[in-house]
């Protein structure tokens, strides 16, 4: 697997692969209720109850090697949000079953159709994004604003801030701030 993220994308022009990212990350944005705040990792648990449809807790933390609290939180926001249904399984009730549903689903369908429908090309995607951003524990926002500097090239805050979500301001903005301190962005001198 390639470290550069983009070129899991099976499009040839770099600005082409920047806008796809854009796109990519818009579509896993909408399949998690809207909210750009979302962790990368917890785009993939998503992802992978989708490729897993029934799946329980225990089979995703055994594919994704997470501790037990962690995957709860993270079952538990994609359940508030409405992303995934819980079922309890026929054969057990202690079970419980998880699936997508509806819009996360269409979603998702969305985000896969640059993939090839591949659940698996997708999942190595989202990994190789997390590498590149090492310690800081990247969110569709962190990645949707390199991917919006890598389609337009330098750009002044405001318009990198217009390119996102309808979300706060302040939280768009210490979003932009955290990357250029942990030195994913880097700022223009006047």
């Amino acid at each position: 697997m390639s470290n550069n993220a983009a070129d899991n994308i099976g499009i040839e022009n770099m600005d082409a692969k920047a806008e796809a990212i854009t796109l990519i990350i818009d579509h896993i944005v909408a399949a998690l209720g809207g909210e750009p705040s979302c962790t990368l990792r917890r785009a993939n648990i998503l992802i992978d109850i989708d490729e897993h449809p029934g799946t329980t807790q225990s089979e995703i933390m055994e594919r994704h090697d997470l501790n037990k609290s962690a995957l709860n939180r993270d079952i538990e926001w994609l359940y508030d949000y409405g992303c995934i249904l819980r079922t309890p399984n026929k054969e057990d009730n202690r079970t419980i079953n998880l699936s997508t549903c509806g819009y996360t689903k269409k979603n998702i369908d969305l985000a896969l159709s640059y993939f090839d429908y591949n659940h698996k090309n997708l999942q190595n995607f989202l990994n190789s994004l997390i590498n590149i951003f090492g310690s800081h524990k990247p969110t569709l926002r962190d990645v949707k604003i390199i991917a919006v500097l890598g389609h337009k090239g330098p750009a002044t805050r405001q318009a990198i801030l217009e390119s996102l979500y309808n979300g706060p301001t302040t939280t768009d903005n210490r979003a932009v701030n955290n990357l250029i301190n942990f030195g994913l962005l880097q700022k223009q001198s006047d």
